[in-house]
């Protein structure tokens, strides 16, 4: 069976966002689409990795889910990564997570900003869909 090179070229994106995440599929056609963080970026603002090395560890705010940032999997109590980003600790189960949180935070700060905010004021956080 032959496979014509538009179909191939069509269907390799979608290849990449189903296995991207350690071979668990958490693709969603709508948020590939519409709200994808990472589409029409170009490079990173500010480097999370570097921040992270400097990062004073008394000033950082604890990462309010137990998701991860990113794909808001399950992180089951033992993250893989984590960041610092203006001092704001992000946990993330797997390389290509903090890969694409390294390429552009900016999208995923506001909802971790405001959860973190809530937490320390004593309110209920769900980190679900």
């Amino acid at each position: 069976m032959k496979i014509s090179p538009l179909f191939a070229a069509a269907a390799f994106p979608l290849v990449l966002a189903v296995t991207a995440c350690a071979g668990k599929s958490q693709f969603s056609p709508a948020a590939a689409t519409a709200s994808n963080p990472l589409a029409g970026t170009t490079g990173p603002s500010v480097s999370s990795f570097k921040e992270t090395a400097r990062a004073d560890p008394a000033s950082v705010t604890p990462y309010p889910f137990t998701t991860c940032a990113v794909i808001r999997k399950d992180l089951e109590g033992s993250p893989k990564y984590r960041r610092v980003y203006k001092n704001q600790e992000v946990l993330f189960c797997c390389t290509p997570c903090v890969k694409g949180f390294d390429t552009n935070p900016e999208p995923y700060m506001p909802r971790i900003i405001e959860a973190a905010a809530a937490k320390a004021r004593g309110e209920t956080i769900h980190s679900g869909w």
